[in-house]
């Protein structure tokens, strides 16, 4: 089938998601955003960091028992910093 496409040349896309929830949590709803801007846009690429740290103090939620503020912080210190070196490189590599 041939993609759908109002462009006269096929635009190369990276989505890049984030999330307070682990990466497993999300599976279909950036594979359905990929088809769909994939058909219409151009080739897509997909790249999901979950389990990000979304604020600095996790024991002034509502919720301080469900999330580990602490493993969020060390996470956002050591995988965080490799998963933004990653999806520069897959920026670098959309435009060439």
């Amino acid at each position: 089938m041939d993609p759908i496409c109002c462009n006269e040349h096929l635009i190369p896309v990276l989505l890049i998601m984030t999330s307070n929830a682990p990466d497993h949590s999300y599976l279909d709803l950036p594979r359905n955003h990929q088809q769909t801007l994939t058909r219409f846009v151009g080739p897509t690429r997909v790249f999901v960091s979950g389990d990000t740290l979304q604020i600095r103090d996790y024991t002034k939620t509502d919720w301080p028992w469900y999330f580990d503020g602490e493993a969020k912080h060390r996470r956002h210190e050591t995988v965080f910093p490799e998963e933004c070196k990653k999806v520069y490189q897959m920026g670098i590599e959309l435009v060439q």
